[in-house]
């Protein structure tokens, strides 16, 4: 098939949808009270951290601090919200992780699971002795009280406290902003950030209580009944939360055991895979207990659109979209058929086609260790390579001078398109298609193909100064490049065998902006979205508008007769 003949993408994979999958959501209002009620207490968390880093100046310090962190907090109002806040985050907590299917999840997702059912645990004797002696007995947790209390005893698991909390936070807090492009820009400042500031709070906690230790004598205002008191509360909260956590945790196996007697129903996925699944589950926790990879940036919180899914059998039989379902779906511009697999619960037999790209890591079983064995949809750039006059030039030629002259062309360039990270999709006679930005973003893969299109004009140059007298002829070759939305997956007997091909409306614009070359004189032929997308400078270029067929607004492209002043950002 050559490239005239792939099939368009679907009318919903325009490159404004896949542009705006990562966008976030809001979610239902479960998700967005847990979202509101993890920020202030991790806006407490940081005001109590930053309060601990000034022990590195000294103990003093820190209590005049703290002056300003129980003006905010220790107020009625300001405890009220802390308290509200803290029974939500985790009752929310704990009532989504009971509606769980199954515990395989990504390891991050694991991680801040396990991370904050111990944080409840781990924080009581500390909550108790802060507030309980507090509102019972007057007590004042002042700094050099709770040093002397906490040094050294319990200094190590006060820091592992620490660390667990912030740990947590930061995995929440990146899941959640890095849907947000400002946060693309700052997450290396972001990272520095969440580094320090653990690194500063235990500095200045161990520095403070060991210089308490060895210059004060500080008496703890805390009675041995007062003590005897807090012990009891301490173990009977503990208690109540261990009740919560096995309760959650045997909801979740009660639920598997009643799905082992329940009726299945068969979910179908692309490439002839069919897996059982018991009604109730999300389509992702199936796909997740089945090893079928399905991107899931969010966690399965409806903030984002990666677990989108082409419904192509079944769709009558699911539940309407939800409200965060239905705001993300209209965000990209989804159409009917499309649904999120975090969202979709089935209840009947599904055929169902995933629309991004998975790392293979992701997979477990062998016949799902490639994402593209089903197909993906993702945002690639893709081109095409032509030699001009092919016929002209080898016509009265000695056969093997030909064969020799086509094979150096072919492996040339095909080196020059791998050496920037391209992948070479095909052989078109004496063309060549390939595809960029499939393990990476479309920003790198339009860098990528602007690089190679360098490297392209210096083999055209090499094989003109050494393809021998025989040929007349000089070797001139033509490039077009374009970005957007296609289908990557391995077709028919060749992608058993590894042959990986895109498929789209990009394939069909790229093959003609190569031969918008012969109309120009041009060497290479490239879209404005390639261009901007790979913050390139092609000074020179001419800038012109074609049309293509089915679309109403012209495309913008630039021709280039030389690439020796073409600037292409690093990256």
């Amino acid at each position: 098939m050559t490239a005239s003949d792939a099939p368009s993408a679907p009318a919903n994979s325009e490159r404004p949808a896949v542009r705006t999958s990562l966008n976030p959501s809001w979610g239902n209002w479960r998700q967005r009270l847990r979202l509101w009620s993890g920020l202030i207490l991790f806006a407490f968390c940081l005001s109590h951290f930053s309060n601990h880093a000034l022990g590195i100046i000294s103990v003093n310090a820190m209590e005049k601090a703290s002056l300003w962190h129980y003006w905010v907090w220790r107020n009625p109002v300001g405890e009220l919200v802390l308290l509200l806040a803290a029974l939500t985050h985790v009752i929310l907590a704990l009532w989504r992780t009971s509606k769980r299917r199954t515990l395989k999840m990504p390891r991050w997702e694991f991680t801040q699971l396990v991370l904050g059912l111990y944080i409840p645990w781990a924080l009581i004797p500390h909550v108790s002795t802060t507030m309980a002696l507090n509102k019972n007995f007057g007590f004042l947790p002042t700094y050099h009280q709770m040093l002397t209390i906490l040094w050294p005893d319990r200094a190590v698991s006060q820091s592992l406290l620490l660390l667990v909390v912030w740990i947590h936070s930061m995995i929440g807090l990146h899941f959640w902003l890095r849907l947000y492009p400002l946060y693309q820009k700052l997450k290396y400042a972001a990272l520095a950030f969440a580094v320090a500031m653990p690194v500063m709070a235990l500095w200045g906690f161990i520095e403070g209580a060991r210089r308490l230790a060895l210059t004060k004598d500080v008496k703890v205002n805390i009675s041995s009944d007062q003590f005897a008191w807090l012990s009891d509360v301490r173990d009977q909260a503990r208690s109540v939360v261990l009740g919560l956590i096995v309760v959650t945790l045997l909801a979740i196996l009660i639920r598997y055991l009643l799905s082992l007697t329940a009726r299945k129903l068969t979910i179908t996925y692309p490439g002839g895979l069919a897996v059982k699944a018991k009604p109730g589950a999300t389509l992702l926790e199936i796909s997740r207990m089945n090893d079928v990879p399905l991107a899931s940036v969010c966690g399965g919180r409806a903030r984002c659109s990666t677990c989108r899914v082409k419904v192509l059998n079944g769709r009558e039989e699911l539940v309407e979209p939800t409200s965060a379902e239905t705001a993300v779906l209209a965000r990209i511009g989804a159409a009917d058929d499309v649904r999120l697999a975090c969202q979709i619960r089935p209840q009947q037999n599904i055929e169902v086609q995933p629309l991004v790209a998975v790392k293979a890591s992701a997979a477990t079983g062998e016949h799902q260790k490639d994402a593209y064995h089903w197909g993906v949809e993702k945002e690639v750039v893709v081109m095409f390579v032509d030699l001009r006059n092919f016929t002209g030039i080898t016509e009265a030629q000695l056969a093997y001078d030909v064969v020799h002259l086509l094979n150096s062309y072919l492996d040339q360039t095909s080196a020059a398109i791998r050496a920037e990270g391209g992948y070479v999709d095909k052989f078109i006679g004496d063309g060549i298609m390939a595809i960029f930005g499939m393990d990476s973003d479309a920003q790198t893969g339009a860098r990528q193909a602007l690089r190679a299109c360098k490297g392209i004009e210096a083999v055209m140059k090499s094989l003109d100064a050494e393809k021998g007298p025989q040929f007349r002829d000089s070797i001139r070759l033509g490039i077009g490049v374009h970005m957007g939305p296609a289908i990557l997956g391995r077709i028919g007997s060749a992608g058993a065998n590894g042959g990986l091909t895109a498929l789209g409306d990009v394939v069909n614009t790229a093959s003609r902006l190569e031969t918008e070359n012969k109309a120009h004189g041009s060497f290479l032929a490239v879209s404005q979205a390639v261009v901007d997308a790979a913050g390139a400078e092609l000074p020179g270029a001419e800038t012109a508008e074609i049309k293509l067929r089915g679309k109403e607004i012209p495309l913008q492209i630039f021709t280039v007769n030389r690439l020796d002043t073409v600037l292409v950002p690093d990256g």
